[in-house]
C-alpha cells in the first residue's frame, strides 16, 4: 500500500517548501505517527482519503503532542526503570562522584529497552518529579533557593536552573516542548536530572537524613512491576531531538588549577591532547594575555579616573586583574554583552563551591571570596561599558542579571528571589479586580477628593486642613494641627502630612505610578488615573503599586534606625520578612553587627510596621505569628528584595 508521502498532496506541498522529507527519518517518524493521525481522523496509509493541507497540518499538532506526552510519560515497568535511573544519579551526585553520575547518562539508550529507559522516559519522569515536589506543601518550602549544581555541559546546567524556576510554579512538564525546541534533548535530560539531584541534596542537608532516605521517600520503586524480555523490539526509530549530543561549543571550559577550578588530573582525562604544562607556565600564559588586551588597558584607565584615591597596589586593580584572567581562562567574550552569560555561569561555580565548603568547615572559603571579589569587579566592568560604550543600553540587561547572580548564591536574597518565582500569579488572576484593598479604594477616595485639581503645599505635600479628609481615604484617622504632634487616643495629630506614614507614602507611590501629578502648588489626576477611579482595579495594575507601598514602609524603618549602617536594619528587615513568608524555607538569621540599643530600636519601629500592614489587609496577624495572603507573597518578597538592593542614589 502506498504511503502519504507517494501521494501528489504530499509532493505538492514540499514542492511549495512546506513540508520537508528525508526520506529515512521521515517515514520511520510518520510510522509511529499513523496512529495518532488516525485518531485525529487523517489516514496517512489510505491513498483515497480526503483532507486538506490544513487539516494534515491540525492533526499533526495534536498527534505530536500526543505522541510526545506518552513518549515522555513512562508507565508500568519502564516508570520504575527510569526513577531507578534518577536515584542512582541523584545518589552519585549526593556523594560528590560525578562521574558515576555522567555513567547513568550515557547508558540510557535514545529508544526505550527491555531493561532500560530511553532518554525521553528518563527526561519525563524527572520533570514531572519536580513539578510535584517544588508545589508540595511540604517540601516546597524547603527548596526555595536551590541552585543548580556544577555540571561539565555549561548549556545543560543553564537549562537545570531554567527548570528550577519553572520548578516553583509547577510548570515544568508544560514547558517540555519549549525546553526541547531552544535546547535539544541532550542538555534537557541533563538539566532535569540536575534538578532532581539538587532537590535531593537540598532535602538530605534540610531534613538532616541520608541522601538514601530521601530518593526512598521521594522515588519509591515499590509497586512498579519487573520489566520483561521482549517488550521492546527493534524498531529503527531514533528521536533526533533527544539524541542529539552537545557540541564543543556549548561544553563548558575547564578552569586552570590555579583559579580554583577542574583538577590538572581530571582535565587531563576528560581531554588526553591536552597542553599538559604546569600550572605556573599556564598562569603566565593567562596574565600575559590579559596585559596585551587594549580592553583590560581601558578599564584600568578607567578605574583609575573613577577612584582617584587609589593607587595601582589598590585591590579595585587586583580583583579587576582576577576577573579578566577568569574570562580569559574560561574564554568568556566579554566584550560583548552576551559574554556576561558566560562569565556568570563561571563565577556561579566558584559560589556553589563555596556553599559547599561552607557547610564543612567555619569561615568564608576562598571560593567564596573569588565569587565575590569577581563580582565587585563585574560591577565595575559593566558600569565601564555603560559609561564608555556607544551604545550604553547595550548592557543594562547584562547588569540586571550580575545583580541577580549576587543574590542568587546567598542564602537570604536567594530564599527571597525563590519566594517571588513561586508565588507568581496565573493571568486569570492577575486579571481579576483587587477586591478588598484598602489602598486600591483609598486611591480611587483621593481621586475623587482631588477632582480636576486641588492645591498643596509648596513641597507638594497635603496642606494641613486637608490631612483629616485626606488620610481618612486610607481608613486612617489623623488630624492637623498646629503644635504639640502626638498620637493619642487611636488619633495621630500631625503638623504635616510627612507625619502621617500611610498616606505620605501612598501620595509618593501614586506620583511614582502617575496616578497622580504635582504641578507648582496644585495636584492633579495624571494618566494612570482612569483606571484608578472607580476602585475595581485588576490585580496585575494594583499590586505593583501596593509593593512599592510596601517597600516605601519598610525604607521608613530602615531610615528610623539611628545610624549611618543601612545594611545592617535591611538584612533584619528582609529576613523577618521571609520568615514570615516561608518560615521552614527561611535561612538562619546571619549575625550582624548592630549594637543593642540600635536593634531594640529596629525590632519596635518593624513590630510597629508589621502590625499597621496588618491593619491595612496586607498581612494577617494570629497572636504574635503574622502570615502573608497568597495574592501579596510576591510583592512582600519584591520588598525585601529592594531593601537587600541597597539605598537609593
Amino acid at each position: 500500500m502506498s504511503s502519504f508521502f507517494d501521494s501528489p498532496e504530499f509532493h505538492g506541498m514540499a514542492a511549495g517548501g512546506k513540508i520537508s522529507h528525508d526520506p529515512g527519518m521521515g517515514d520511520r517518524m510518520m510510522r509511529e505517527l499513523a496512529p495518532f493521525l488516525k485518531a485525529e481522523g487523517v489516514d496517512i496509509d489510505d491513498p483515497n482519503a480526503a483532507f486538506t493541507e490544513a487539516e494534515f497540518h491540525a492533526a499533526m499538532e495534536k498527534a505530536q503532542g500526543e505522541y510526545n506526552r506518552r513518549l515522555f510519560n513512562p508507565v508500568g515497568a519502564h516508570r520504575g526503570l527510569a526513577l531507578g535511573a534518577l536515584r542512582s544519579f541523584s545518589l552519585a551526585f549526593a556523594d560528590g562522584d560525578i562521574k558515576r553520575a555522567e555513567a547513568v547518562v550515557t547508558s540510557l539508550p535514545s529508544d526505550p529497552e527491555d531493561f532500560k529507559p530511553s532518554v525521553a522516559q528518563v527526561t519525563g519522569a524527572a520533570m514531572g518529579l519536580v513539578d510535584e515536589w517544588f508545589t508540595d506543601d511540604v517540601h516546597g518550602p524547603k527548596l526555595g533557593g536551590v541552585m543548580a549544581p556544577k555540571w561539565s555541559a555549561k548549556k545543560s546546567r543553564a537549562v537545570a536552573r531554567d527548570i528550577l524556576a519553572l520548578a516553583h510554579k509547577g510548570r515544568v512538564v508544560d514547558s517540555l516542548d519549549r525546553l526541547i525546541n531552544n535546547n535539544s534533548g541532550r542538555p534537557v535530560l541533563e538539566g532535569a536530572m540536575l534538578a532532581v539531584a539538587a532537590a535531593v541534596v537540598r532535602l538530605t542537608k534540610r531534613d538532616k537524613v541520608s541522601a538514601e532516605q530521601v530518593v526512598d521517600e521521594l522515588m519509591p520503586l515499590d509497586g512498579y512491576p519487573e520489566p520483561v524480555a521482549g517488550t521492546y523490539g527493534s524498531t529503527g526509530h531514533v528521536n533526533h531531538d533527544v539524541q542529539e549530543a552537545q557540541d564543543g561549543p556549548a561544553a563548558a571550559q575547564e578552569l586552570p588549577e590555579w583559579l580554583g577550578g577542574s583538577s590538572a588530573e581530571a582535565t587531563a582525562q576528560a581531554n588526553p591532547n591536552a597542553d599538559r604544562r604546569g600550572v605556573d607556565e599556564r598562569m603566565d600564559e593567562v596574565e600575559k594575555t590579559v596585559y596585551e588586551m587594549p580592553l583590560y588597558q581601558r578599564f584600568r584607565d578607567w578605574l583609575a579616573e573613577t577612584y582617584d584615591d587609589v593607587d595601582e597596589d589598590s585591590e579595585v586593580f587586583d580583583i579587576a586583574h582576577l576577573l579578566f584572567c577568569i574570562a580569559v581562562s574560561s574564554r568568556a567574550d566579554i566584550d560583548e554583552p552576551e559574554g556576561i552569560d558566560d562569565l556568570l555561569d563561571v563565577l556561579e561555580s566558584f559560589a556553589v563551591d563555596g556553599q559547599e565548603e561552607a557547610e564543612k568547615t567555619d569561615g568564608e572559603s576562598p571560593s567564596t571570596v573569588i565569587f565575590l571579589d569577581s563580582l565587585e569587579a563585574l560591577d565595575n566592568y559593566l558600569r565601564f561599558r555603560m559609561d564608555t560604550d556607544e551604545s550604553p543600553e547595550r548592557w543594562n540587561s547584562a547588569r540586571a542579571r550580575a545583580e541577580a547572580a549576587s543574590m542568587r548564591t546567598d542564602p537570604l536574597p536567594s530564599a527571597l528571589m525563590a519566594a517571588v518565582e513561586a508565588n507568581a500569579l496565573s493571568e486569570e488572576q492577575l486579571a481579576q479586580p483587587l477586591s478588598d484593598n484598602r489602598l486600591v479604594s483609598g486611591v480611587a477616595g483621593i481621586l475623587e477628593w482631588i477632582g480636576d485639581s486641588r492645591q498643596v503645599t509648596g513641597t507638594g505635600r497635603v496642606k494641613r486642613a486637608d490631612i483629616a479628609e485626606a488620610a481618612g481615604q486610607f481608613g486612617i484617622n489623623a488630624v492637623g494641627v498646629a503644635s504639640n504632634a502626638r498620637y493619642e487616643d487611636g488619633v495621630n495629630y500631625a503638623r504635616s502630612a510627612d507625619e502621617v506614614p500611610v498616606l505620605e507614602a501612598m501620595w509618593a507611590v501614586m506620583q511614582s505610578a502617575e496616578i497622580i501629578e504635582i504641578t507648582g502648588t496644585k495636584v492633579r489626576p495624571a494618566g494612570a488615573a482612569d483606571q484608578w477611579r472607580s476602585g475595581e482595579v485588576s490585580a496585575d495594575t494594583a499590586l505593583p503599586v501596593i509593593g512599592a507601598f510596601i517597600y516605601e514602609r519598610l525604607l521608613d524603618v530602615v531610615n528610623l534606625v539611628p545610624g549611618e549602617d543601612f545594611a545592617a536594619p535591611a538584612i533584619t528587615i528582609a529576613q523577618r520578612l521571609i520568615e514570615i513568608i516561608t518560615p521552614d524555607a527561611a535561612p538562619e538569621r546571619p549575625e550582624l553587627d548592630i549594637d543593642e540599643e540600635r536593634a531594640e530600636r529596629l525590632s519596635a519601629l518593624l513590630a510597629d510596621e508589621l502590625q499597621e500592614l496588618a491593619e491595612l489587609g496586607l498581612l494577617r496577624v494570629d497572636g504574635e505569628t503574622f502570615s502573608v495572603e497568597p495574592v501579596y507573597r510576591r510583592i512582600v518578597a519584591g520588598a525585601g528584595l529592594m531593601l537587600l538592593a541597597g539605598p537609593r542614589e
